[in-house]
C-alpha cells in the first residue's frame, strides 16, 4: 500500500523534498549571506535589493516550498505541472547554491553544514511526529494506534521536562585562568543554570552581579585576588544547580559540584617563557600540538610554560555557545587551568549573535577587551588593546564597513583605548618602569599599516604612547603571515624595515604572501605570531584543523635577551624570513630587552 502511494505520488514527493532541501540549505548559507552582498556589490552601494538580495531569495524559497506542499495536499499525483514548476525553481536554485559554494563559501563549510544537519533533523522529526499523530490508519490499527500514544506520551514527557528545566548537571567547560589588571579571572561553565564559586585556601570568591549570586548563566566568571591565588596554588571551582528563583523563594539542587585544580604562578626567577597563538580559526587540534611543541623544548631546558597568550581569531565567528566557548577550549587544552592566559579580542570575534556576550567567557574589563595586567608580583607588565576591525568605509572612515550593517562604531572605542594608553604614560609609570618585562597585545598590529591605510592616525597616535612605555615586545595577528618587525641589532633607535615609509620586501620572499603597507614610526620589537600551516608560506584548507604555527618567546634576564621560535604543529622549529629585510630565513630570532 505505502509503496503504491509513493510511484502514484513520486513527482510531488520529489518537488517537496527538494525545495525544501534548498531553502534549508540557502538559510545554512546566512553565514556567507554577506559575502553574496559583496558580490552584487554591497562594498561599494547600501542599496536594499543589494544588501537583502540574499533574504529575500530565503523568503521565495520558502514560500516555493510552502507551494509545492500545498500542491501535494491538493493535487497528488493527479497534475504534473505544479511540480514541474516547483522542481524547476528547486533546480535553479541548487545550481545558485553550487555555484555560491565554490566562490568561498567552500571555507565557511564547517558552519554551514552543522546548522543544515540541524535543520534538516528537525524537519525529519516533525515529519515523523505528523506522520504518527495525525495521519489515519490504514491497516494494522491497535499498532498504529499503540504509536499514536507512545508518540504523544513522549511529546509532553519532554514537554514537562523542557519546561521544569529537568537534567543533570556538570562541569562542560574546565577552568581557564585570565589575568587581568591585578586579579584573576576564572572562567569556568555549567550544563544547567548555576550559582557559582572559587575556593581558595577556605575562603569563597563569588560570580556575582551588584552583591547578588548569578543564577541563570551557563558560564561562570569568578574574579579572585592574583596575590591569593599565587600563594595558595590551587583553586576549587564550585557550581550548585538553580532549580528555580522565584521572587519570594527559590530551590536549589542538592549536589554541589567540586573541581580541584593546582595553579603555578609566574616566577620570573630563571626567566620568562611564554607562548602566543593567534588566527586558530577552528585549528584546536594544530593549536594545541604547537604549544606542546614549545613546552617540550622548555621542559627540556628545565623550567616550565609561564603564561599563555591568545591573540584572537580562535573562532571564524562567534555564532553560538560553542563558538563563544573556543577560546576557553584552546586555553584550557594547553595550560589546564594551571597557568595565566592573557586574551586579546580578534575582529572575527566581533561577528555573529554571541559576540556581544563573548566578555562572559574570556579576560576582559567592564565589557571592553583593552586593560593592563600584572603577572609574578608586578615583575611582569603588559597592556591587551584592541583595535576592532580595520576594514574601513573610505580613506576618511574607519568606521562603516558594509559587513556590520551600520553597526560598528569602533572609533570612539579606539579614542577611549588612547586615553587609557596616556593615563598609563601619565600615572602609572612606577607600573612598566620597575618591571622586569613588558609585553603589549593586539590581534591587529600597531605599527603595520596594510594596504587598506586603515587606522592610520590611530596606529601612530599609539606607537607615539607605547614608544614611551618601551615594550620588550608587541605581540599581534590578524595578517595570517609571519612577520618579524624588529630593530636594528646594533642600534636600536633604527628598524630592519629598510627605513620609515613604505615597505620593500625581501626578494627572497614570496610575495603573494603579504599585503603591502608601510610602517609606523616605532621603537619597539614585534611579532605576528602565526597562522594555520606547517611553514611561512603554505597555502592549508579553511577546513584543516591540525596544522597551526605559533610564537614560543624564552626571556634572560642575566643576558638581557630574548629568543623567539615558531613552532608547528609537528614539533618543528619554522624557517622564516623576515618579509623586509634582504635576508636569509632563520628558526631564531633574538632581540634585546629594555
Amino acid at each position: 500500500m505505502l509503496i503504491q502511494k509513493i510511484k502514484k505520488n513520486w513527482l510531488a514527493i520529489l518537488s517537496v523534498t527538494l525545495s525544501l532541501l534548498v531553502a534549508l540549505f540557502w538559510l545554512a548559507l546566512r553565514v556567507n549571506w554577506a559575502g553574496i552582498s559583496k558580490v552584487l556589490g554591497g562594498d561599494k552601494s547600501d542599496a536594499f535589493f543589494v544588501m537583502h538580495t540574499p533574504l529575500l531569495i530565503c523568503v521565495f524559497l520558502w514560500l516555493a516550498f510552502i507551494y509545492s506542499v500545498v500542491a501535494a495536499f491538493i493535487w497528488g499525483g493527479r497534475k504534473k505541472a505544479p511540480f514541474i514548476v516547483s522542481l524547476t525553481i528547486s533546480g535553479v536554485f541548487a545550481i545558485i547554491c553550487i555555484v555560491v559554494v565554490i566562490m568561498g563559501s567552500i571555507d565557511y563549510m564547517q558552519f554551514i553544514l552543522p546548522l543544515f544537519g540541524e535543520s534538516l533533523l528537525i524537519c525529519l522529526c516533525l515529519a515523523a511526529f505528523a506522520l504518527l499523530l495525525f495521519f489515519p490508519a490504514t491497516d494494522k490499527g491497535k499498532l498504529c494506534t499503540t504509536l499514536k500514544c507512545v508518540t504523544l506520551s513522549v511529546a509532553i514527557l519532554g514537554t514537562v521536562l523542557i519546561a521544569f528545566d529537568v537534567k543533570a548537571n556538570y562541569f562542560t567547560y574546565d577552568p581557564v585562568v585570565y589575568a587581568v589588571e591585578d586579579d584573576y579571572q576564572i572562567v569556568f561553565s555549567t550544563n544547567d543554570e548555576s550559582i557559582a564559586w572559587v575556593e581558595i585556601d577556605g575562603n569563597k570568591y563569588y560570580d556575582l552581579y551588584a552583591g547578588s549570586m548569578k543564577s541563570k548563566d551557563l558560564v561562570h566568571k569568578v574574579t579572585v585576588p592574583q596575590k591569593d591565588l599565587d600563594n595558595a596554588k590551587k583553586y576549587t571551582v564550585c557550581a550548585q544547580t538553580m532549580i528555580y528563583r522565584g521572587p519570594f523563594g527559590g530551590y536549589k539542587g542538592s549536589k554541589i559540584m567540586t573541581k580541584e585544580i593546582n595553579f603555578r604562578p609566574v616566577n620570573v626567577d630563571n626567566g620568562l617563557d611564554y607562548y602566543s597563538m593567534t588566527d586558530v580559526h577552528g585549528a584546536r587540534k594544530g593549536a594545541l600540538k604547537a604549544y606542546q611543541a614549545f613546552e617540550n623544548s622548555v621542559k627540556a631546558q628545565g623550567r616550565d610554560v609561564d603564561f599563555l597568550v591568545i591573540l584572537g581569531d580562535s573562532y571564524s565567528m562567534i555564532d553560538s555557545e560553542f563558538d563563544a566557548q573556543f577560546s576557553n577550549l584552546i586555553a584550557n587544552d594547553a595550560t589546564k587551568g594551571e597557568i595565566p592566559v592573557i586574551y586579546a579580542r580578534g575582529n572575527h570575534e566581533i561577528k555573529g549573535r554571541y559576540a556581544e556576550d563573548l566578555y562572559k567567557y574570556v579576560g576582559s574589563l567592564n565589557q571592553n577587551y583593552y586593560y593592563d595586567f600584572e603577572l609574578a608580583d608586578g615583575k611582569v607588565y603588559g597592556i591587551t588593546l584592541d583595535l576592532g576591525e580595520d576594514h574601513t568605509a573610505g580613506a576618511n572612515d574607519d568606521d562603516g564597513w558594509w559587513e556590520y550593517y551600520g553597526t560598528d562604531v569602533f572609533s570612539q572605542y579606539r579614542n577611549d583605548q588612547t586615553k587609557f594608553l596616556q593615563n598609563i604614560v601619565d600615572n602609572k609609570k612606577d607600573k612598566y618602569q620597575n618591571s622586569e618585562y613588558n609585553l603589549v597585545c593586539c590581534h591587529i598590529p600597531v605599527q603595520f599599516v596594510n594596504s587598506r591605510n586603515n587606522n592610520i592616525q590611530v596606529k601612530a597616535d599609539w606607537t607615539a604612547l607605547l614608544n614611551q612605555i618601551k615594550p620588550d615586545l608587541v605581540v599581534s595577528g590578524h595578517q595570517h603571515d609571519l612577520y618579524p618587525f624588529l630593530l636594528d641589532e646594533l642600534d636600536n633607535s633604527k628598524t630592519q624595515n629598510n627605513g620609515k615609509g613604505k615597505l620593500t620586501y625581501n626578494p627572497q620572499f614570496k610575495q603573494n604572501k603579504t599585503y603591502g603597507g608601510h610602517v609606523t614610526d616605532y621603537d619597539f620589537n614585534g611579532f605576528i605570531c602565526g597562522r594555520r600551516g606547517n611553514t611561512q608560506t603554505d597555502s592549508i584548507s579553511a577546513l584543516n584543523s591540525r596544522e597551526h604555527i605559533g610564537l614560543g618567546t624564552s626571556a634572560d634576564f642575566i643576558t638581557q635577551t630574548q629568543t623567539h621560535i615558531y613552532w608547528n604543529s609537528h614539533n618543528e622549529k619554522v624557517l622564516v624570513f623576515n618579509p623586509f629585510v634582504d635576508s636569509a630565513a632563520q628558526t631564531e630570532f633574538v632581540t634585546k630587552l629594555k
